[in-house]
């Protein structure tokens, strides 16, 4: 697999920490990971684009070596990270670009995609996210994020991982486990291991409602758009349906697996690229 540049940039006075794969004069590719993830999520991913294009992949704020949150009450909501972004795509010199998100990313991609004029999204693939976001699980994601559960070692946080997320429906190797598990880890001020991100992020479940109702941006779309669909959806029947008549129409694929994906088998990597050269 080619290895990436780890780079940083401040945008918008924040410090933003990106990974940057394959030529810079190819079209961009971004894949922009879900709420508590990292830069490395896609990075199997993001290996194969670069044969074809410039891929970025960004540590959200309050994500991987990004910075935590500097405004707590805003800056865990989609209209900071829009405008992180297109800080970033600007000073990167990108004039348009070709959007992978998963869950929040996936928001961020609809959100960006209906305002960002100056650097239109020309191919949007939202990873089991929609305009809309289940009450249910707004609130246990909030409590999860503010109080996550700690460990006295890494083995543990590792074991609780593989097993929530292998009952989502996530199915990878060991030393895929083992990755995942250091990229997403931390030790607390106390020596205990728990999960890498602020939790400040739960502040945009109890405060940013705006971002859980983004029909409106969806429906000022023009892209084309493909939704790929996790047999454990978050998204239910009625909504991808209506997707499917409203705004771009988007095409739906469905894969195995519930909301949590790494978009790393390569089937799946295919449709993705068959995609994004339309």
């Amino acid at each position: 697999m080619s290895q990436p540049l780890s780079r940083f940039l401040i945008c918008q006075n924040r410090q933003i920490h990106f990974l940057e794969w394959g030529d810079p004069d190819r079209e961009t590719v971004v894949i922009w990971h879900g709420v508590t993830g990292t830069c490395h999520d896609h990075e199997e991913l993001a290996a194969r684009l670069s044969r074809e294009y410039h891929v970025i992949c960004p540590d959200s704020i309050g994500c991987g070596l990004s910075d935590w949150t500097h405004d707590k009450k805003n800056d865990p909501g989609l209209a900071a990270y829009a405008a992180m972004a297109r800080d970033l795509l600007r000073q990167l010199g990108v004039r348009s670009v070709r959007w992978i998100g998963a869950s929040k990313g996936g928001g961020l991609g609809i959100k960006l995609a209906d305002i960002m004029t100056e650097c239109p999204i020309t191919h949007l693939v939202l990873d089991d996210v929609g305009p809309g976001f289940p009450e249910w699980l707004r609130q246990a994601a909030m409590k999860n994020i503010a109080d996550p559960p700690r460990f006295d070692s890494f083995a543990g946080f590792e074991s609780y991982l593989r097993k929530t997320l292998s009952r989502g429906g996530l199915v990878l190797d060991d030393k895929r486990w083992h990755r995942l598990a250091e990229d997403w880890s931390r030790h607390t001020d106390d020596g205990e291991v728990t999960f890498q991100n602020d939790p400040a992020l739960a502040n945009q479940f109890s405060l940013h409602g705006e971002d859980f109702d983004l029909w409106h941006h969806y429906n000022a779309i023009t892209a084309p758009t493909l939704l790929i669909r996790g047999k454990k959806s978050i998204i239910a029947d009625h909504e991808v349906e209506r997707m499917q008549h409203q705004g771009p129409k988007c095409v739906v694929h469905n894969r195995s697996g519930g909301h949590v994906n790494l978009l790393h088998e390569k089937p799946l990597q295919e449709v993705i690229l068959r995609f994004l050269k339309k």
